[in-house]
């Protein structure tokens, strides 16, 4: 069974930072073991399957750390029925974690909100090349989980290229919102504290 966190020993409801740092490290690892074989199949759906465990830990990521702002900072806005059932519930220790969304759509939803509640001037960049590699990147992903023939879960190397370009894609994106949050936090406490 996997492990779960054991409150009365002290130890806290969220990692998200380790769940991150070990996937992270999951897909650089995948990477380092295919270039040795870069023709195995196996090796390149571990990659595939290291890279989109990391996609959606990072959107449960972001998720965490709204969830998080709207408990602490208390915004004068309402969530709208939508961007609740995105959310889930605001408790740290529930275990509703919001509306199953298709991959595409939940991390559209999740950074838009987070733009809203950060009060960021953000917006995903959804409009490039990049963007349009994780689109074709999720679409083979979701063949390889759901195979209905033998080439369904055969990756060639223009998949592999797919799949590197989403990788570093949702990357970028999730470094700029979090250096956008950050530099909008330091300017409200140089405004209101000082």
């Amino acid at each position: 069974m996997p492990g779960v966190q054991n409150v009365k020993a002290s130890e806290g409801f969220i990692r998200t930072y380790d769940l991150l740092k070990v996937l992270s490290n999951d897909v650089y690892t995948a990477f380092e073991v295919l270039e040795r074989d870069k023709q195995n199949q196996y090796l390149r759906r571990s990659v595939v399957r290291a890279i989109f465990s990391y996609v959606e830990a990072l959107i449960e990521s972001i998720k965490v750390e709204i969830r998080s702002s709207l408990r602490v900072e208390r915004p004068d806005f309402e969530l709208s029925k939508k961007e609740r059932e995105l959310l889930g519930s605001l408790s740290p220790i529930s275990q509703d974690k919001g509306r199953q969304l298709p991959l595409e759509q939940n991390l559209k939803l999740t950074f838009k909100l987070a733009a809203k509640v950060w009060e960021l001037d953000f917006r995903l960049n959804s409009d490039g090349e990049d963007y349009r590699s994780f689109v074709i990147a999720k679409s083979y992903r979701n063949k390889l989980t759901h195979p209905k023939t033998h080439y369904d879960v055969e990756v060639t190397n223009d998949d592999m290229h797919y799949y590197a370009v989403a990788s570093e894609w949702v990357q970028n994106e999730f470094r700029r919102l979090f250096t956008a949050r950050v530099e909008g936090l330091e300017t409200y406490i140089r405004k209101y504290i000082g």
